[in-house]
């Protein structure tokens, strides 16, 4: 299934044609059938690859217990423990990614937490940068200098040709002196300096 021609298709479609498509795709996803066809496919034990909603991209995990709507998951990458949907295990090895035809502008959708992307500061100078958190209207990046921005979508452009590794290196840089200096740029809830920036955007 092609996601990309869907979501422009739906570009198209009013707020209500997208209400009523979701109010009959959450009735497939709760289709107690679907549920158990999916179930009888997978083992304990078994790698699989699931679709986290909050970085927009697949991860590779493996399944530890099985409930009667739910499956519990280690992921491989970092070994964190989730609760997931049978709906969002990808069993047929599809493709997730969405493409976007524009040149500059992005959407949500588009992107994922890891992808190398690019925009101008407020001094006009081009910024290259890895997303770390996608937010409802922003997206968290980390330039190659190691400086953090909450960048809105339309802004950004994706750059496949940037090394991710160069960026990892200096978040890393970043976090050691940011331990060094006993968080003086953390807060305990980034989730709510997220929410400020994004109700800023949109006033």
């Amino acid at each position: 299934m092609d996601y990309s021609k869907i979501l422009q298709e739906l570009e198209e479609a009013s707020l209500f044609d997208l209400y009523r498509l979701s109010v009959a795709i959450d009735d497939e996803l709760n289709n107690t059938q679907r549920i158990e066809q999916v179930k009888q496919s997978l083992r304990i034990g078994q790698e699989v690859t699931w679709f986290d909603n909050a970085t927009n991209r697949l991860e590779r995990a493996v399944i530890e217990k099985f409930t009667t709507t739910r499956c519990d998951v280690k992921n491989i990458s970092d070994a964190k423990r989730w609760r997931i949907q049978y709906a969002s295990i990808n069993i047929d090895d599809v493709d997730t990614s969405i493409h976007s035809n524009q040149k500059f502008g992005l959407k949500k959708s588009a992107l994922s937490v890891g992808d190398i992307v690019s925009f101008l500061d407020k001094e006009h100078k081009l910024q290259f940068a890895k997303v770390q958190k996608l937010n409802p209207k922003t997206a968290g990046v980390i330039t190659m200098e190691g400086i953090r921005w909450r960048v809105s979508y339309g802004a950004l452009s994706k750059n496949m040709d940037i090394d991710a590794k160069v960026i990892e290196k200096k978040e890393l840089e970043y976090q050691q002196w940011l331990q060094k200096n006993q968080g003086l740029l953390e807060t305990n809830h980034p989730d709510i300096l997220d929410n400020v920036v994004d109700d800023l955007l949109e006033q």
